[in-house]
């Protein structure tokens, strides 16, 4: 039969219509590019231009943004040769430098100048050859909380805290600021400083850095970001106010490792997924029934595990009691500590884990870092991340992270 032009032209507009369509079928289909999670070797990165998914539908928050893909960066990594230009920044959303400091007044300030100084002018670089990637300066960690209380105890700290904070971020290139206090109220390293107020006085100082955010971004006609670190641990959950505390921010990083470590009398698992209380998902429900967004929260993951040297071994068993622990990441494990041991998989926890004669490592994979991605994305958070990124050097943990939340169900 022959066709009139006007038919063709029909025709071919009906195919022009059908191809989206099919392009969805086909990678609902396929479920999106594959990867082998436990593989050893290097991950392929992935389009930037996947789609985003959630359990909770193509109009929830959370559909409507890309998910975040969040990892820090530490400032000693470039003592071991590890330069910002080194990072797989195609598989970040959202860069972290870690850490800068607080003096006795409260104000911010650079603990490693040199090394800060230098990898700030990296940092720039990276965010010109991705337009995308946005970086933020962390202040505190678990070394640098100490005077976190003081800087939040009353009005003329907090602004001081606020300013200088601010004006360091717009001074060296930053799109925002991360809070990381060890911890308020009680906890954290030696030394720190303590007091009854801290939690209210922590939303206090949230509220106050995120006006002066708000005011510079007003005079520079953008936004700048704010997100805090938060800890999984109940005390944590007790004394601070939670949904409060998520409301002046951009998102929550929930800190989803240190469930067990060097500091307890047996061996345990670093971060199981489901562990009764201990577990991560508990902690997520629980953050969430205390009122926080879930597009306020960012599911953090570990690219490192804990070493344990055992006071008396036997072979296929945890929960052993252990002379020391010593934190050990992926990059180390794989080269060494994979070949010599043997591996186990808890299939609750979700996580594998090593042992040797006389050793027990617990450590995450891209298994089941993956599994914690789909973990995140199909509870509709905001996203997920990872301290930190020197310690997977080649990508094989982040790159399981990004395509386990961007990848179709």
């Amino acid at each position: 039969m022959r066709c009139g032009p006007r038919l063709l032209f029909v025709l071919l507009l009906l195919c022009l219509l059908a191809l989206p369509g099919l392009g969805r079928l086909a990678a609902w289909k396929t479920g999106g590019v594959s990867l082998l999670y436990a593989s050893p070797g290097k991950t392929e990165a992935p389009s930037q231009t996947a789609a985003p998914l959630t359990a909770e539908g193509e109009n929830s928050p959370a559909a409507m943004a890309a998910p975040v893909v969040a990892g820090y960066y530490p400032w000693y990594a470039r003592l071991d040769g590890y330069l910002p230009g080194d990072l797989p920044a195609e598989l970040l959303t959202h860069l972290h430098y870690a850490f800068a400091g607080i003096d006795e007044t409260g104000r911010v300030q650079l603990e490693n100048p040199r090394e800060d100084l230098a990898s700030f002018a990296g940092l720039r670089g990276l965010r010109e050859e991705f337009p995308g990637l946005m970086t933020l300066l962390s202040i505190g960690g678990w070394d640098g909380s100490q005077n976190f209380s003081l800087a939040a105890r009353d009005e003329e700290h907090r602004r001081t805290f606020a300013r200088s904070a601010a004006a360091l971020m717009e001074e060296q290139g930053f799109d925002g600021l991360d809070l990381d206090w060890e911890f308020p109220v009680s906890g954290g390293k030696e030394g720190t400083l303590h007091h009854p107020e801290d939690g209210e006085n922590y939303l206090r100082l949230l509220q106050a850095v995120r006006e002066e955010l708000d005011a510079r971004g007003k005079a520079a006609g953008r936004d700048y970001l704010l997100t805090a670190a938060v800890s999984p641990g109940s005390s944590f959950l007790a004394n601070v106010p939670l949904a409060e505390l998520a409301e002046p921010v951009d998102y929550l990083f929930l800190m989803g490792y240190d469930q067990n470590g060097p500091w307890d009398a047996l061996t345990g698992r670093n971060a199981p997924l489901s562990a009764g209380d201990g577990g991560i998902k508990a902690a997520v429900e629980r953050y969430l029934a205390a009122g926080v967004p879930r597009e306020k929260l960012v599911l953090g993951t570990p690219f490192y595990g804990y070493l344990y040297r055992l006071e008396r071994e036997i072979p296929g068993q945890e929960g052993l009691p252990f002379a020391s622990a010593e934190p050990v990441g992926y990059d180390a494990i794989t080269a060494r500590w994979l070949g010599e041991g043997t591996r186990r998989f808890d299939p609750e926890g979700e996580v594998p884990w090593l042992s040797g004669e006389g050793w027990y490592l617990s450590y995450d994979d891209p298994s089941s870092i993956a599994a914690k991605g789909r973990y995140a994305r199909d509870q509709g958070l905001r996203g997920a991340g990872a301290w930190e990124l020197s310690q997977d050097r080649e990508g094989r943990l982040l790159g399981a992270l990004w395509q386990s939340l961007r990848q179709y169900r």
